[in-house]
C-alpha cells in the first residue's frame, strides 16, 4: 500500500486511463455486433460434418501451386513498416475517382454494374443479384478502412430492388454489417458459405432467408442456380476465430448467362479445375488488387488474375477488388495498369467499365478511365 501511495499522481492517472481503455477494448472485441456471431447448434452440426472442416477449422484444398508472379515493381517485395508509414505519393488517389451516377432503373435484363471493390449487381432471369455488399468502411474500427472518394457516391438508396445477395467470406471489405442491416429488410435471399449465416442473423436477417452452402453445393432460386466453389483464402472476423467460417467463390448461372465471381483468393490449380468442371463462363469477375509478396498465397498478382481467367475459360475478364480501399502498399491504380497490359499480351478479352457504368456482354466498355487521375 505504501508503494502505491509513493507513485506520482500523474502515473496513477495514466494507469487508470490505460486500465479503462483496456477494459473498453475488451468489451468492444467481445460484445460488439460488428464481429458477428457464432453458429447455432444446427449450423455447427453441418459445419462439423463438412469434409473441409478439420480439427476445428476450415482448410484450403491441398495445392501444388508455386508463385508465378513476374512483377518486378516495389509491390512485389515484402511489405515493411516504413512502406505503410511512408507510402509512395501515388498510393491513394489525389482526387475523387471519376464515376457514373448509377440509376437503378437502367439495370435491365442481361446488364451488369460495378459499384467498386468486389460489389456488383447483375440482372439475369428477372433476378437482380448483388455480390459482397460493402458501402461503408472496410474495418470494424471507425478510424480505419475509409473508402476512396467518388465523384458520384453510390449508396444503398440508389439501388434497385435486390432479390439475392451472395457473400464470398466474412472479411470486412466483403461483408459490411451496416449494409446487411439495411439489406435485411429489402433482400429476399442471401447465399453464404458455412458459418456466415450466424453473422447475418445477428444483424437482423431472418434465418429463413439465408442459404448456407459448402464447396460445390448448389441451390436453385427462381430459375437461377447459385453454386459455392473453392477459393484459396481464409476467414476471420472476430478475434480468436480464424477460419471458423468458410470462404469461397460463386457461380451464378441462368439459361442466358453463366457468371463466375472470385471473392478473394490466391492463384492455384483450382481455377483450371473449375473451368473444366463448370466452364466456360460468359464473364469472370476476378480479384486483382491488394496483392503483395507477403500474402501471395491468398491474393493474386495481376498476371495471375489474367491466367485465372484463362484457366476458367472465361469469355470476358472483369478485374475487381481494387479502386475503393487502401489495402496494400502498391499504388491504387497499379493493379489495373498491369492487368490490362497482361491481358493484351495474352489476347484476353477484358472489360474496364467505370464504377456505376451499366453495361452488357454485347457492348463491353474498354475505357482506361483511371488514366485521367495521372494527368
Amino acid at each position: 500500500m505504501d508503494f502505491f501511495h509513493s507513485i506520482p499522481n500523474a502515473i496513477k492517472y495514466l494507469i487508470c486511463i490505460l486500465f479503462i481503455l483496456a477494459f473498453l477494448i475488451f468489451i468492444f472485441l467481445n460484445f460488439s455486433p460488428v464481429f458477428g456471431a457464432s453458429p447455432d447448434k444446427d449450423s455447427k452440426e453441418i459445419i462439423e460434418n463438412s469434409k473441409n472442416f478439420v480439427t476445428g477449422k476450415f482448410l484450403n484444398l491441398k495445392s501444388d501451386y508455386k508463385n508465378i508472379s513476374s512483377l518486378s515493381e516495389s509491390s512485389d517485395k515484402n511489405s515493411t513498416l516504413m512502406s505503410w508509414i511512408a507510402p509512395p505519393k501515388d498510393k491513394n488517389p489525389t482526387a475523387p475517382l471519376p464515376t457514373i451516377q448509377f440509376h437503378g432503373n437502367t439495370l435491365t435484363e442481361g446488364k451488369f454494374v460495378w459499384l467498386g471493390h468486389s460489389t456488383l449487381l447483375m440482372n439475369t432471369a428477372g433476378l437482380i443479384v448483388m455480390t459482397d455488399p460493402v458501402f461503408n468502411r472496410a474495418s470494424p474500427a471507425p478510424i480505419f478502412g475509409k473508402p476512396f472518394d467518388y465523384d458520384n457516391p453510390i449508396n444503398i438508396d440508389n439501388l434497385p430492388k435486390v432479390n439475392a445477395v451472395v457473400i464470398s467470406h466474412d472479411h470486412y471489405d466483403h461483408l459490411d454489417s451496416k449494409a446487411i442491416k439495411v439489406l435485411s429488410e429489402i433482400v429476399d435471399r442471401f447465399f453464404v458459405p458455412l458459418g456466415v449465416k450466424a453473422h447475418l442473423e445477428r444483424w437482423g436477417v431472418d434465418a429463413d432467408k439465408i442459404s448456407e452452402l459448402d464447396w460445390h453445393d448448389s441451390e436453385d432460386y427462381k430459375n437461377v442456380e447459385f453454386t459455392l466453389t473453392p477459393a484459396q483464402h481464409f476467414s476471420g472476423r472476430a478475434p480468436g476465430k480464424l477460419n471458423s467460417t468458410l470462404w469461397g467463390s460463386w457461380i451464378v448461372s441462368s439459361e442466358k448467362v453463366k457468371v463466375y465471381f472470385s471473392g478473394d483468393g490466391g492463384y492455384s490449380e483450382t481455377f483450371r479445375e473449375l473451368g473444366e468442371r463448370y466452364g466456360p463462363f460468359d464473364i469472370a469477375f476476378v480479384e486483382g488488387g491488394a496483392y503483395n509478396a507477403d500474402w501471395s498465397e491468398i491474393h493474386m498478382f495481376p498476371n495471375e488474375t489474367v491466367q485465372a481467367s484463362i484457366d476458367l475459360k472465361a469469355k470476358v475478364l472483369f478485374p475487381i477488388h481494387w479502386s475503393k480501399f487502401d489495402l496494400s502498399i502498391h499504388p491504387w491504380d497499379e493493379p489495373i495498369i498491369h492487368i490490362t497490359k497482361e491481358a493484351r499480351k495474352r489476347n484476353v478479352n477484358i472489360t474496364t467499365p467505370m464504377i456505376g457504368e451499366v453495361f452488357d456482354l454485347t457492348n463491353l466498355p474498354k475505357n482506361p478511365w483511371w488514366e485521367a487521375l495521372r494527368n
